[in-house]
C-alpha cells in the first residue's frame, strides 16, 4: 500500500513538472520557419522579454547575400501562437522596442587610403566611412565625428548616391578638391585639384560598389567587417 501511495505521489510530481514545463521558444519558430517558409539559411539567436507577459520575442538572423538580417518572431507564453516578422501591441504599445542591426559581413577589402581626410587622426582602430555629402544621416555622423575622440580614426570615403541625390557626385568631387588644395603642396590649380578629386572619388565608388555597400553612411572595419550606425 505505501509504495502504491510512493508511486501515485511521484507520478503526481513529474506529471505537473511536465505540465509546468516552460516551452521551448526557440524550437517553436525554428519549426514553424520549416513548416511556413522557404528559408533554410537562417539561426535562431536568442529569446528576449517583451513589456507583455503574454509573449516572448525571439530573434532570428537570416542569410541575405554576405549579410545576416534579424527577424523578430512573437511567441505566445504557453508557445501555441506565433507572430512572425510582425508588431505585437498591447494598450497600443508596442509589447517590443529593442532593435537590431543587421549583421553585414566581411569582404576582402584593400582600401586605397592615401591623401583621404581622417577624422581623429589618433585613434588606434581604423575604420573607412562611405559617405554621401546630401545624406542627412551622413551630415549626423560627419558632425559627431567632427568632435570625436575615441578609439577609431575615420578614413573618410566618397559614394555619392546620384539617383537619390541627383548632383551629389559633382558636390563630392568639389569637396574633395578644396581638401586637396589645402592639403596638398603638390596641388594648387582648381583645374589640378578637381582632375584629381574626380580620380579620388570614382576610386572610392568603384570600392564601395566592389564592397556590395548600397546604403550610406556605411563603415568598414580595418578586418573587413562591415557595419552601420556606427557614429
Amino acid at each position: 500500500m505505501k509504495r502504491n501511495v510512493l508511486f501515485l505521489s511521484v507520478f503526481m510530481i513529474l506529471l505537473l513538472n511536465v505540465s509546468c514545463a516552460k516551452p521551448d521558444y526557440k524550437k517553436i519558430t525554428d519549426d514553424f520557419i520549416k513548416k511556413t517558409t522557404q528559408a533554410r539559411d537562417y539561426s535562431v539567436r536568442s529569446v528576449e522579454d517583451t513589456h507583455s507577459a503574454d509573449w516572448k520575442a525571439v530573434i532570428v538572423y537570416v542569410k541575405e547575400n554576405t549579410a545576416n538580417v534579424p527577424v523578430i518572431f512573437f511567441v505566445s507564453r504557453d508557445g501555441k501562437s506565433v507572430v512572425p516578422n510582425s508588431m505585437v501591441f498591447s494598450d497600443n504599445k508596442p509589447i517590443f522596442d529593442k532593435r537590431f542591426e543587421p549583421e553585414l559581413g566581411r569582404i576582402d577589402f584593400k582600401p586605397a587610403d592615401k591623401d583621404r581626410f581622417v577624422f581623429n587622426p589618433s585613434g588606434k582602430k581604423l575604420v573607412y566611412m562611405f559617405f554621401d555629402p546630401d545624406c542627412p544621416y551622413c551630415k549626423k555622423a560627419k558632425e559627431k565625428l567632427n568632435t570625436y575622440s575615441g578609439e577609431y580614426r575615420v578614413v573618410l570615403k566618397y559614394f555619392p548616391l546620384e539617383q537619390i541625390h541627383p548632383g551629389a557626385t559633382r558636390k563630392a568631387i568639389e569637396e574633395e578638391a578644396a581638401w586637396l588644395k589645402k592639403s596638398r603642396k603638390d596641388i594648387s590649380k582648381e583645374a589640378d585639384a578637381l582632375k584629381e578629386a574626380k580620380r579620388m572619388v570614382e576610386e572610392d565608388i568603384a570600392e564601395a560598389q566592389k564592397a556590395g555597400i548600397n546604403g550610406v553612411p556605411a563603415y568598414v572595419m580595418e578586418d573587413g567587417t562591415l557595419k552601420q550606425g556606427l557614429f
